[in-house]
């Protein structure tokens, strides 16, 4: 379907659905928008796809079906696809025939792979790569990054887990996924309550959800000389009297010669005793990096925005600037404990080294 120029409601743009869970991303090497959601009734996966660069104007729509419930997606860009990964009861990746997609071609494909993380199913979603800088060399594997806790069980380490898919866009599609790498960490703590109220407010007893279990959009990867570099990070759990919860990150390194993953640097970023949860982290076109991310407590901060960072020369390990407050809440969530199940720290394309973040704050009771 091609859909006319907004403004749009997600309903009026993807087949009536306001089903929930969107996502935006501007695909630069296309310079196109991309829009997507799911859609509970019959199990899909719905994406709009500008026809030009201008997101108020048309948009090519899709809609696939999934065999499970697409829950909590996550999405990227590649050279051979659109990646997702989602919450199922089997983990699949899928991908999205891109090149199609864009051309506006009603009978794009898709394709999934099943495959089996340490925790393979419930809400442990992995993130596939989201490529900035370069789009990766046509053929190159997507990779895909989940982690593991030694607290769930004897089976389990502290470690990343790096799986690579590949497509080939044939006659019939093919594809295949393998781990690749087994990354140990520092030690953590990646527990969260089985009812996920593990949030402190002011003023309520209402807790509000860590989200724990996954790296928390984006995975964002580049290209640079000699390697190539994924940035990461995660919610876990810094005091286990108090319960307090904050971000812990990481950057990752793919040596362009072996093909071999390691862990360049990682750090729990914890300053103090507030709750820090739903980071998300980029690094910009020096190598320089940002972390954004939702901040309270219980005492006198509101859930709101801040912001930390460092740059690439800077020492490993840190992050060296002090913490700025993007916006101030000014009220707490008491209705449930639903809260900012997505963030998004997103490079502007044309500077380089201009960050935009999307998180949630709570502001006269409302997110």
């Amino acid at each position: 379907n091609v859909t006319g120029g907004g403004p749009f409601t997600l309903g009026s743009l993807l087949f009536g659905s306001n089903d929930g869970d969107p996502i935006v991303l501007y695909d630069k090497y296309a310079d196109r928008w991309i829009i997507t959601e799911f859609k509970v009734f019959g199990k899909r996966v719905l994406f709009a796809v500008s026809v030009t660069n201008d997101p108020t104007g048309q948009y090519y729509t899709y809609q696939f079906t999934s065999p499970q419930f697409p829950d909590y997606q996550k999405f990227s860009i590649w050279s051979d696809g659109y990646y997702m990964t989602s919450n199922q009861t089997s983990q699949k990746v899928f991908v999205f025939e891109r090149d199609s997609m864009l051309a506006g071609v009603s009978t794009s494909r898709s394709i999934y792979k099943t495959f089996t993380p340490p925790k393979s199913t419930g809400f442990f979603c992995p993130l596939p790569a989201d490529a900035d800088g370069q789009l990766p060399p046509a053929g190159t594997p997507c990779p895909i990054f989940s982690y593991e806790d030694d607290g769930w069980g004897t089976t389990f380490s502290d470690r990343i887990n790096v799986f690579e898919m590949s497509v080939d866009w044939g006659a019939t599609p093919t594809a295949t996924i393998d781990l690749v790498a087994q990354l140990p960490t520092q030690a953590f703590d990646g527990s969260y309550d089985q009812n996920w109220n593990d949030i402190s407010q002011p003023g309520t007893s209402q807790k509000l959800d860590g989200i724990g279990g996954v790296f928390t959009f984006r995975a964002q990867y580049r290209r640079w000389t000699g390697y190539n570099t994924v940035v990461l990070n995660k919610g876990v759990k810094v005091n286990t009297t108090t319960g307090q919860r904050s971000i812990r990150w990481y950057e990752l390194r793919q040596n362009t010669t072996t093909g071999e993953w390691s862990i360049y640097q990682q750090s729990t970023y914890a300053p103090d005793e507030l709750n820090r949860w739903v980071g998300s982290i980029a690094m910009d076109d020096n190598g320089s990096i940002s972390l954004a991310y939702s901040v309270s407590d219980a005492v006198s901060v509101y859930p709101s925005i801040r912001y930390t960072g460092r740059l690439a020369n800077d020492p490993l390990n840190e992050m060296t600037f002090a913490e700025v407050t993007v916006v101030e809440g000014n009220s707490s969530q008491t209705s449930n404990n639903r809260f900012g199940d997505y963030s998004h720290t997103a490079l502007d394309p044309v500077d380089g080294t201009l960050f935009w973040h999307t998180g949630e704050y709570i502001k006269n009771g409302q997110p």
